[in-house]
């Protein structure tokens, strides 16, 4: 058997310089959406729980944090880099039982996601495979009320990308 080249592994991807308002708080981490009318980013809030509209302008996750100007920290351009795709760990907002393969969608903060109310229209990620997931008699045990999970990042607005 023959070993194949030029096999890629692609752990993430991400966009840099993408314009964010720095009077808007946001982390590392951050699921961020874009405001097609200011044509910046801005972190997920509550009103994004669940919401079609914010799910169809999600990028990805913020690879930058808000300069801390007390500290001498500053961003010389308004401009943070976005993983846009990638197996990322978040915070769970539900007790639900979470399986592989799930849909996931905005929790009620810029770090949280759910699978309550996910749907096709207002999904952002997907549950990852690589979580401990435990197989009894062929069958997947799902997690129960996990407070971190791994979700592949699936972004639907995808016009800063190629991808």
């Amino acid at each position: 058997m023959s070993v194949p080249r030029n096999v890629v592994k692609v752990e993430q991807l991400r966009v840099s310089g993408v314009p964010v308002n720095l009077a808007t708080t946001f982390n590392s981490g951050d699921l961020m959406i874009w405001q097609p009318g200011y044509c910046t980013v801005r972190p997920a809030t509550a009103s994004d729980a669940g919401s079609a509209s914010s799910a169809a302008n999600f990028v990805g996750v913020s690879n930058d944090t808000n300069p801390i100007a007390n500290l001498g920290q500053n961003l010389p351009v308004a401009r943070i880099a976005i993983i846009t795709r990638g197996l990322v760990q978040m915070n769970v907002g539900d007790l639900a039982t979470y399986f592989p393969g799930d849909l996931v969608t905005f929790g009620n903060d810029p770090q949280t996601v759910t699978k309550s109310g996910a749907s096709s229209g207002n999904y952002i990620g997907i549950v990852a495979a690589e979580n401990f997931f435990s197989v009894t008699g062929g069958a997947v045990v799902g997690l129960a009320a996990p407070a971190t999970i791994l979700i592949y990042l699936k972004p639907q607005f995808t016009n800063l990308t190629s991808l």
